[in-house]
């Protein structure tokens, strides 16, 4: 009986445990198969991969994961996956962009589940998915040359968290060598650096795109064209801030990999400068931005024949740009709107303008339809750069079909407005397409010349800016600074300081209201520059003959020796000398000696004006002193002497005269 009772409770004991297994088991199990910390919705971004793959190569596409913990969370869940589809090829870029939009999606011909608990990761933790191709096993097994669209989703069991959509440009030994040439052109033009008051102030938002610059072309891809600023580049040099100049070094790296284009100081509309007829003011221009690129940006080759044009150009202002040596002009597609809708984007166009008819200058656009992607805002700028990148050997490959000669198309790739693209997007694209053997990367100094045979296109009239109005200020700080000018000595940076002020607010990107500043902000400027030359105030001299010298002081407060012309004036004393130029020594004084002629005698008001040099611009402001002449104390000593000699005489005939009286009375005659 004892027996029967321990074998049920044995029995009891047994249940018990396998059911309290099965209530402690099945959470556990329920958590791995569906983790209730995962969302439904994960935020997934593409940050890297390799577009251009050949066979043997791996396929690696680099995703960031923002959230750590559901990045950990998915690490650890058995069933999480990166599922990389790949799509049949695509032939065209139009059925590139259709991809892109969602308006087709092609059949997927390879499925490829990536368990996150093997996948690998970088420095800052983010996912590395790598798929060898047609090497055997689990590997890709492309056969063809072409662009694949490629999906990369994020799942959990049957659920789909995320989706990206990339491209890559899949490469074989039978791949065209038909290459299609191609120029990526961008505008670096921030806020001007030089402040109305003279001062060098680079604006943060100038740093921000300068070091856009830096991360955009810092890598390993091809070279494009950048049309930099001159006056910022000059500002950075010039700046007293060391962060300025270590980016000024930064951006000198950087652009030895480039072209750098031509480009005048400032922002100078070509059209305007010919309607305004200050071509002359566009050649200075020209000149000094060409001459600060040269010396301030590093290694970086001056293309002098380019102009790219983020702003329309008129018929007037190709005429300009023709006789200042330019045989290429490059739109970005903002700015030619006014031409139209052109038939293709890379072929050559020839302006028609009124001209020397010998002179011939090529046209090209850039492709709207790529600078719309290029300037769209969007938080994948890789998965941008690589559907663009797609687009372009797409776009070659409609080109080169049935063609057995050379392509002699010529692609032009920017933003709409011409400025910056995303530096992500912009390096991504720069190395996707370097190493695409069916495009090559070229500068757009790359540009064929203009024949004959080109399409004509007639270019539109009209200035967009009106210059004319400026000119008449313009020429009277011209005559100020040359004025100025001559009381410098002949090496005195000043020369060059003011030269650049003076193209500084010839700027046309100032409108109205900062044209006022800044031209009252520089004539200020110059007029402080020569009050640097004074005459004490409030000084009294006395003239003690009607011929004597009258010392003047002159102060020099500036860490330069400066020439004034001192004139004086009177009316009671002439100077019978002519004004003298003297030159004061930097922070002294100097003494200058006046022959002053007295007219009068008293104490009255004596005008001391310095002038510059040329005898034009006044030098400070006038300065009234006091003159206490005594001129004629000399004829007053005379005449007491003569005084005196009359009485002395009178005295001795008075006394002579009663002597002889007292004589007469005292003779014994008389008597």
């Amino acid at each position: 009986m004892s027996c029967t009772t321990d074998r049920r409770i044995s029995r009891w004991a047994s249940l018990l445990f396998v059911i309290s297994t099965l209530l402690f088991s099945a959470p556990a199990h329920a958590e791995s198969a569906q983790p209730r910390t995962l969302p439904s919705a994960i935020e997934a971004r593409l940050i890297g991969q390799n577009f251009n793959v050949t066979i043997g190569k791996q396929f690696r596409f680099v995703v960031s994961i923002p959230n750590t913990a559901t990045l950990s969370e998915l690490r650890s869940t058995q069933n999480a996956v990166l599922r990389v589809e790949f799509h049949t090829a695509v032939a065209s870029r139009d059925a590139v962009r259709d991809v892109v939009s969602g308006a087709f999606t092609p059949s997927i011909i390879e499925t490829h589940d990536l368990r996150f608990a093997d996948l690998g990761s970088n420095d800052t933790g983010d996912v590395i998915a790598l798929l060898g191709s047609n090497a055997g096993g689990s590997s890709v097994r492309l056969r063809k040359s072409g662009v694949y669209p490629v999906s990369l989703s994020i799942r959990v069991g049957d659920r789909e968290s995320s989706r990206l959509l990339t491209f890559v440009n899949f490469i074989t030994v039978q791949t065209s060598k038909n290459s299609l040439s191609v120029s990526i052109a961008a505008e670096v033009n921030p806020a001007l650096s030089q402040t109305p008051a003279g001062e060098t102030s680079i604006a943060d938002s100038a740093r921000t795109m300068l070091n856009n610059v830096v991360s955009s072309l810092n890598g390993d891809g091809g070279v494009m064209s950048l049309r930099m600023s001159p006056e910022t580049l000059n500002g950075l040099a010039t700046s007293s801030n060391p962060q300025d100049a270590e980016l000024l070094g930064q951006l000198q790296l950087v652009l030895a990999k480039h072209q750098v284009l031509a480009s005048t100081f400032v922002p100078f509309d070509p059209s305007s400068a010919e309607k305004a007829k200050l071509g002359s003011e566009f050649d200075k221009q020209l000149a000094r931005g060409i001459e600060i690129l040269n010396t301030r940006n590093g290694d970086a080759g001056i293309n002098p024949r380019t102009w790219f044009s983020t702003r329309p150009i008129n018929t007037d202002g190709i005429s300009l740009l023709a006789r200042s040596g330019f045989n290429n002009v490059v739109f970005s597609p903002q700015a030619a709107q006014s031409l139209g809708a052109l038939d293709s984007y890379t072929k050559q166009y020839r302006a028609n303008y009124i001209g020397d008819s010998t002179a011939k200058v090529s046209i090209a656009v850039a492709d709207p339809r790529y600078a719309t992607s290029l300037s769209a805002s969007n938080t994948n700028p890789v998965q941008t750069s690589m559907a663009v990148a797609a687009e372009i050997i797409a776009q070659q490959g409609e080109l080169a079909l049935g063609q057995r000669q050379p392509l002699d198309h010529h692609l032009i790739i920017s933003t709409l407005d011409g400025s910056l693209p995303n530096p992500v997007l912009l390096n991504s694209l720069l190395v996707a397409l370097s190493n695409a053997p069916q495009i090559t990367l070229r500068p757009l100094g790359s540009i064929q010349r203009a024949t004959e045979a080109s399409t004509p296109l007639t270019m539109p009239s009209g200035a967009p800016i009106d210059l004319r109005a400026r000119r008449p200020q313009l020429q009277l700080v011209v005559d100020e600074i040359s004025s100025t000018q001559s009381m410098l000595s002949a090496d005195a940076p000043q020369r060059m300081w003011w030269e650049d002020e003076l193209l500084l607010i010839q700027s046309d990107s100032l409108n109205n209201d900062r044209f006022a500043v800044y031209l009252k902000g520089f004539r200020s400027q110059l007029r402080a520059f020569r009050a640097s030359v004074s005459v004490p105030e409030s000084l009294t001299f006395t003239l003690s003959g009607k011929s004597s010298d009258l010392r003047l002081q002159l102060r020099n407060s500036a860490n330069m020796p400066l020439s004034v012309l001192v004139t004086l004036s009177s009316a009671k004393l002439t100077f019978p000398e002519k004004p003298q130029v003297v030159t004061v020594a930097a922070n002294s004084a100097v003494d200058l000696i006046v022959p002053v002629v007295a007219r009068a005698n008293g104490t009255f008001p004596l005008e001391v004006v310095l002038y510059t040099p040329d005898g034009t611009a006044q030098v400070g402001k006038r300065i009234r002193l006091s003159a206490r002449v005594s001129a004629l104390a000399g004829l007053g000593q005379l005449v007491t002497g003569v005084a005196l000699l009359l009485l002395a005489s009178w005295w001795i005939a008075h006394w002579r005269k009663q002597h002889r009286v007292k004589a007469v009375e005292n003779h014994p005659a008389v008597r």
